[in-house]
């Protein structure tokens, strides 16, 4: 476990986002089992303090091996300037994810793609490091959605979604609650 790298990145990321209380799951486990991913980007865009057009494509194929991604400007604007307001990005999900996830690991995907979002618009030191892009979902209210969704259930094998393990996504929670 790499516990010490973990908890630099939840210091520098707290002093720079704090932490919020965890997501509630009751709008989301709706729109989720509506089929409604586009109103669970705006929940999720909502609590993330994001306001700027996201378009959402659910696709069959093309784009990087990964169920999601986001299609973003290399030059972010900063965060809540007037030009933030005007980025527009397009974020996809492979509708073979969609269709063989649970509704956790949809947030987790969704809360990921959008962290890239934050980090690249607050120019954060951190911001081409994916874990610390899973920590930054993770403070930002998304921690108990990481550490019920990220391992997905296959019939064959399972597999992990983000880039931190079952035992540091545990140890992060732990550390952002309980640690200094």
């Amino acid at each position: 476990m790499r516990k010490d790298l973990i908890e630099s990145y939840i210091r520098q990321l707290r002093n720079s986002f704090g932490l919020k209380r965890p997501i509630g799951d009751e709008k989301l486990y709706a729109l989720h089992q509506a089929k409604d991913y586009h109103g669970m980007v705006g929940v999720i865009m909502t609590a993330l303090a994001i306001d700027f057009k996201v378009k959402l494509g659910l696709v069959n194929s093309g784009g990087p091996n990964a169920p999601a991604w986001i299609e973003k400007p290399a030059q972010f604007p900063p965060f809540f300037s007037p030009k933030f307001k005007e980025v527009e990005v397009t974020m996809y999900l492979r509708k073979t994810f969609l269709a063989e996830v649970g509704f956790e690991t949809v947030v987790v995907a969704i809360s990921h793609e959008l962290s890239h979002v934050v980090l690249d618009s607050t120019a954060s030191p951190l911001r081409e490091h994916e874990e610390a892009v899973d920590l930054t979902a993770m403070l930002l209210g998304f921690r108990d959605f990481y550490v019920t969704g990220s391992i997905v259930k296959r019939k064959n094998e399972d597999y992990l979604l983000g880039y931190l393990s079952p035992e540091e996504l545990s140890h992060a929670a732990w550390f952002m609650t309980y640690g200094q």
